[in-house]
């Protein structure tokens, strides 16, 4: 049997020259709870992303931060809390007055008052945010169920009648363990006030991905009309599993912040959410996947919150393939008519640059060979072999990568002229 690239032709895991993942995300035990799903993207980095240690916004950089992620498609921008700031209040201003594509929302706190900011920042919509962790309410702040329940609906029904789209945040839902008392404040808020949406959040990531799945599946028994919605954190680097728990169990909106910005460890990173659902889970967010680079770039650069360069999804340096044996397997994978070769996904389908060998301390002959190929010069077995052990030690010795000016000179320290 041929195990070419015919073989994979037209196979839901497979597409030439953009990617190439496992076939068993694919068997029906594990895509049939994502077949059909339609889920939409809110960002968060205006408004959470902001909230990272040393990140500041000014109005003009949260417009070409609001612009860069409504150029890609993203459907919803939480683009800003408009009590925090002056500057934050005008920045939403800005962005509202732009007429952007993205549904955007303002983030406030179950307070009249805010209600009335978010109206004159002129968002249409608006997330109303109150803790639901029960002993939060008791001992932080001196109110019982009744009252947590009087605030929310009396404030979901101010924003009701000033035509906001209103959607429900519980934050530290999932540290309490009384699941009356959510129970409870949910269906009736549900009952009583005109509920576009609620969000479960797991405000410090301690919900494992099956308990989220756990949550969902209760939520969507208890609400079955209301959309629901996802905000999670990564203390445990678990969050993006838990997304997919939350999408296959009932959620529609997943909250994510580009790059991974956010509280403490970061909420989930918008990039990794959108290739996650897309290449995975077979889901078509209307995101356009090349353009998710120079989103990427541009809240980095306004951020000042610089990425590894093996970042998933985005990462610098992931378009660079530096070992040995993994260099052979690209060229020859190559040269049997794959595109994709050892890598998830070509860097161009997310707008990176092509993918490229590079030498370093982990180069092999493979390398080598391609970079002679490359200047256009002979070498014998032998010198290619001292070629390579000398890149490898220079690569070690300079904890870096060696430019093809120091290939250069090294071929010519071996070769001669």
């Amino acid at each position: 049997m041929a195990y070419g690239v015919d073989r994979l032709e037209g196979k839901e895991h497979f597409v030439n020259g953009k990617w190439w993942v496992s076939p068993l995300n694919f068997e029906p035990e594990v895509i049939n709870d994502f077949r059909g799903k339609k889920v939409q993207i809110h960002d968060v980095t205006l408004r959470d992303g902001e909230q990272t240690i040393g990140v500041a916004f000014s109005p003009e950089e949260r417009v070409a931060i609001a612009e860069a992620l409504a150029d890609i498609g993203i459907h919803r921008l939480e683009i800003g809390m408009p009590p925090a700031s002056k500057e934050i209040l005008e920045g939403m201003k800005r962005i509202v007055n732009r007429n952007l594509p993205s549904e955007m929302v303002a983030f406030v706190r179950t307070i009249k008052k805010d209600i009335d900011l978010a109206i004159e920042s002129g968002a249409k919509t608006a997330i109303l945010e109150h803790i639901m962790n029960p002993y939060a309410c008791d001992a932080a702040y001196g109110l019982n169920k009744e009252e947590v329940l009087d605030r929310i609906i009396t404030t979901v029904k101010y924003a009701n009648e000033n035509n906001l789209k209103t959607i429900f945040m519980g934050w530290d839902l999932t540290r309490g363990d009384d699941w009356d008392f959510v129970k409870d404040i949910y269906q009736k808020l549900a009952a009583e006030t005109k509920l576009d949406g609620l969000v479960a959040v797991d405000t410090v990531g301690v919900a494992s991905p099956r308990a989220v799945g756990y949550l969902f599946r209760k939520l969507s028994e208890w609400l079955p009309d209301v959309p629901l919605e996802f905000h999670t954190h990564n203390e445990f680097g678990l969050a993006n599993a838990g997304v997919l728990e939350a999408v296959a169990n009932g959620a529609s909106v997943i909250h994510t912040a580009y790059n991974g910005l956010g509280d403490r460890t970061g909420n989930v990173a918008t990039e990794e959410v959108v290739m996650m659902l897309e290449l995975l889970a077979g889901i078509d967010t209307g995101i356009k996947l090349d353009g998710i680079m120079n989103a990427s770039l541009t809240v980095e650069n306004i951020s000042k919150r610089m990425l590894a360069g093996n970042k998933p999804i985005v990462g610098r340096d992931l378009n660079k393939l530096e070992t040995g044996i993994a260099a052979d397997l690209h060229r020859k994978f190559n040269e049997a008519g794959f595109d994709v070769t050892i890598q998830a996904f070509t860097p161009e389908v997310v707008g990176m640059d092509e993918y490229h060998l590079v030498m370093g301390k982990n180069s092999g002959a493979a390398t080598i060979e391609y970079y002679l190929e490359q200047n256009g010069i002979a070498a014998t077995d032998d010198q290619i072999k001292d070629i390579t052990d000398r890149v490898k030690w220079q690569g070690r010795v300079q904890h870096t990568l060696l430019t093809n000016s120091q290939f250069l000179k090294i071929c010519h320290d071996v070769i001669g002229s």
